[in-house]
């Protein structure tokens, strides 16, 4: 194959399969755009060749497999972000399938290549009592207090993931009733969520200083210097409200609390409230019913455990029956039941 076809190929998986088909949102789109220049530098750079020259025979397996370990040993990635980057080839030979079926041999053994297995980490999440302390430090008598406060209830409220959260404009809350909250998830899926009376008013508190409408096509949530919030602005306010919480409630510092702490927070307190799977589902914007119900393995864990240790309280039964071990003649023993 010419190394223009390669070039083209690259072109059109970005431009018209990934966006214009199926829709990826833009961090995916550069989520694997990394993914192939990390891969382009490293098959350009043992060989010597210039990137222009690369052709897609010499995309081989064996390239791919030396290209994960490299990222493992050398990029120090975690076993998560070396699938990740594995996925994202998946992706382009999967196009590269459907678009010239000559290659079919060659994608199969692309696919070949395994994703590793990760061990399986338990969700942390947070207790009501640490929720309750966390709220109780913020002094929403200042504007950052009040931005904080609106934030971390939105958070709790929702289960939002940190970049839907920071996607949010002004224009979609509605504060009227029935209150509720349009996000843009994943995929570039919509979901609408209920907001809580006291999540209405913590956001009424934090916009009524501003200039604007709530039907405007603004950030929700701004920083320190007037723009939008990003991800790693929640990521440092949780950090900093979960700190000045620790002082009164210790066990906050027991394990590292994120904003996705949040939302796997509101799954469990969700559940715990009888609330229904498919619920929960809608709510936090799972593609599979299988993610929801890792919580309900959570929770029933939780539950045996509490079992286990009330059990511990109650005084052992004595057994009035004897045991045939003590007894050698098994007939007897027998008779005696």
């Amino acid at each position: 194959m010419p190394p223009s076809d390669f070039a083209s190929l690259i072109r059109g998986f970005f431009d018209q399969h990934l966006v214009s088909q199926r829709g990826l949102s833009g961090h995916t789109v550069v989520s694997y755009r990394d993914t192939f220049k990390l891969l382009l530098e490293f098959a350009c750079r043992q060989p010597r060749k210039q990137v222009n020259d690369f052709v897609l025979d010499d995309l081989t397996p064996e390239l791919v497999r030396r290209f994960l370990t490299h990222l493992e040993d050398d990029r120090h990635n975690r076993v998560v972000t070396r699938n990740l980057r594995l996925a994202a080839i998946h992706s382009f030979f999967r196009y590269l399938t459907t678009v010239d079926p000559r290659h079919l041999v060659h994608c199969q053994a692309i696919f070949d290549v395994p994703f590793k297995r990760r061990p399986h980490r338990v969700a942390q999440y947070l207790e009501r009592d640490e929720v309750q302390a966390i709220f109780r430090q913020i002094d929403c008598r200042t504007l950052l207090g009040q931005r904080d406060d609106a934030l971390l209830r939105m958070l709790y409220n929702t289960g939002m993931r940190a970049q839907e959260v920071v996607d949010l404009d002004v224009r979609h809350v509605r504060i009227t009733r029935p209150f509720t909250v349009l996000i843009h998830g994943k995929g570039r899926k919509e979901r609408v969520c209920p907001l809580w009376a006291e999540t209405v008013s913590s956001l009424k508190r934090y916009l009524q200083t501003r200039a604007i409408r709530h039907t405007d096509a603004v950030p929700l949530f701004l920083n320190t210097d007037g723009d939008r919030l990003t991800r790693y602005g929640v990521r440092y306010i949780v950090t900093h409200r979960v700190r000045a919480a620790a002082q009164r409630c210790p066990p906050l510092l027991t394990r590292p609390i994120t904003p996705h702490t949040w939302r796997h927070t509101t799954a469990m307190h969700l559940l715990q409230s009888n609330v229904d799977l498919a619920m929960i589902r809608s709510w936090l914007g799972h593609a599979s019913i299988e993610t929801t119900n890792t919580y309900v393995e959570i929770d029933l864990e939780m539950k045996q455990k509490t079992l286990a240790s009330a059990e511990k309280l109650l005084p052992k039964m004595k057994s009035s029956a004897t045991s045939w071990r003590a007894n050698k003649d098994i007939l007897s023993w027998l008779s005696t039941l």
